[in-house]
């Protein structure tokens, strides 16, 4: 719906070094004609990831948001490239790739617009830019593909030090046993996976196939999955945001989505362990998780 609203510009795919913020990335114009806060990479894969929260530029005339979480997601925007450029090696074939380049100071693109940029008409712009670059990318594997997985990247620092996998699912929910974790189907961000699957919806979440124990099988430990089906009471866990809620399935279309919170040591905090994340989650989606679910392999090909 984004998509027919408001103007999409393209702008140029950048490779920028950050360490942990360059002289580059402060100073960074774009080229006349182009936005410099919005980075819309189209793809050839039936996947759409999207980082809110991993921007660096601080404009002047953007004034800093009041309440609210304003903390960067450190180096998501670098695994979400990192990522990009390992199904690239692997299928041929990209994601699309969504970034928000402003700090999460300046702009929340996961939450709605009136939390999110506080009022400031430039932040709005980009606010409406980025979700406009989400559904463009949406519809476009929809009708290349019929079907797809959106993810939404980000980061946080908890002590468990778990992959959190967001569905739309409270720590509660997840808790709950698997007849009634099942009528929660149909409230969740893939309410349409979980229809075309032929696991069913516990085997979604936390079966064999899940995402959760796919990465698992790589070292990677998720909540939910085979290993922590939830989370402990009173224990952080993220089930996932804004994004999540209006660009899965949980209200119609073919993209399912989850949320996926990275936690930092190990996986965001180098740029070795961000490549060696890249590596297994490029892996299991495209030899395990998209045969088992979307009945086909992960790759550019187009739906007949």
């Amino acid at each position: 719906m984004f998509a027919h609203r408001f103007p999409l510009l393209l702008f140029p795919l950048l490779a920028l070094a950050f360490s942990p913020v360059s002289a580059k990335e402060k100073e960074d114009k774009a080229p006349a004609g182009q936005g410099p806060y919005i980075e819309y990479i189209p793809g050839t894969l039936p996947l759409v990831i999207s980082a809110p929260h991993g921007g660096y530029l601080k404009p002047g005339d953007i004034p800093d948001r009041i309440g609210g979480k304003v903390e960067q997601d450190s180096f998501t925007q670098e695994m979400a490239r990192a990522i990009r450029e390992e199904f690239q090696k692997r299928t041929g074939g990209t994601p699309y790739v969504i970034l928000c380049r402003l700090h999460r100071v300046k702009l929340d693109c996961n939450r709605e617009i009136k939390e999110a940029a506080q009022g400031n008409p430039t932040a709005e712009k980009s606010w409406r830019d980025y979700h406009a670059f989400i559904e463009k990318a949406k519809a476009e594997v929809e009708q290349k593909f019929g079907a797809g997985l959106y993810i939404d990247l980000h980061g946080q620092r908890h002590e468990q030090g778990r992959i959190e996998l967001g569905y739309l699912l409270s720590g509660q929910e997840l808790a709950l046993d698997d007849d009634a974790i099942t009528k929660q189907a149909g409230k969740t961000s893939v309410r349409e996976l979980d229809q075309r699957s032929p696991a069913s919806f516990v085997d979604l979440l936390r079966g064999e196939v899940s995402l959760g124990a796919l990465l698992d099988a790589k070292g990677y430990t998720c909540v939910p999955g085979p290993t922590v089906h939830a989370p402990a009471e009173g224990e952080l866990y993220f089930p996932g945001g804004y994004d999540t809620q209006i660009h899965g399935s949980r209200d119609g279309g073919t993209l399912s989505g989850i949320q996926m919170e990275c936690p930092f040591v190990g996986v965001r905090d180098t740029k070795p362990h961000r490549e060696n994340f890249a590596k297994a989650f490029c892996e299991v989606l495209t030899t395990q998780y998209f045969p088992a679910h979307f009945g086909k392999p992960l790759g550019p090909q187009k739906a007949p």
